[in-house]
């Protein structure tokens, strides 16, 4: 699996490749294309998914590699659509991999919480067990108790807010 460091590496990638993405909107503009309405709409809302993102740069790079020749007589660099290519590419990549790691915290969540269930109905029988055999001695049953009483997840009042460190 891919480690958070790398995710971090491609976002400036994925950055990168916005930017160049933002600048070929106008690509339209350069060769007499783009409808006014197509002006307005360039830009994806700022809570918009990766989805929506990523479906529209790869269709500014469509329309940008389809007019290659005259971007690059305006002044586009020859290597930017390669470039925009290969940053969408990772982008895609850090998508599946973000999917990929929330699946598996899903599936290692639902793990521990069956884990955790049945540890406490092992204490359960547990606690069965000794109340039968000590329950009169009453130092062991107290020792007993102090044993069982160990402190678990703490879980905040609804009251309570979480201290920044």
């Amino acid at each position: 699996m891919t480690g958070g460091g790398d995710a971090v590496r491609r976002t400036g990638g994925t950055r990168r490749g916005a930017s160049v993405a933002a600048a070929l909107g106008c690509g339209g503009d350069a060769v007499g294309h783009q409808a006014p309405e197509e002006r307005a709409a360039r830009a994806p809302a700022s809570n918009a998914s990766h989805e929506v993102l990523l479906t529209m740069a790869r269709g500014m790079l469509e329309k940008a590699t389809l007019h290659k020749d005259v971007l690059v007589k305006r002044g586009m660099s020859e290597q930017l659509l390669g470039d925009l290519a290969g940053a969408l590419g990772e982008f895609e990549q850090t998508i599946e991999a973000t999917r990929a790691a929330q699946r598996q915290h899903i599936g290692a969540s639902a793990d521990l919480e069956a884990v955790a269930a049945e540890i406490a109905e092992q204490v359960r029988v547990l606690d069965g067990l000794v109340r039968y055999r000590f329950g009169d001695n009453a130092e062991l049953m107290g020792a007993w108790a102090s044993a069982r009483n160990v402190l678990g997840p703490f879980k905040p009042k609804a009251g309570d807010q979480p201290k920044a460190a």
